[in-house]
């Protein structure tokens, strides 16, 4: 898991959607949540929450590269 992680913080990562415990990492994180959490959400709730994730996300990177 450490190999994925690593790639995807460093932008080199080209295999495809991130693995699905990296995404509960961050969707962990960026909400605040616990495992439990996490594991009391629907999947169709963490696939809108990562998928508003990755939309702030990259209008924050145009907005600095602005």
């Amino acid at each position: 898991m450490i190999w994925p992680a690593e790639s995807i913080y460093e932008g080199t990562w080209a295999s495809g959607p991130a693995p699905e415990e990296v995404v509960d990492f961050e969707i962990m994180r960026e909400m605040g949540w616990s495992w439990r959490d996490l594991e009391a959400t629907p999947i169709y709730v963490r696939r809108y929450v990562w998928d508003l994730i990755l939309t702030r996300r990259q209008a924050e990177q145009a907005s600095r590269d602005r």
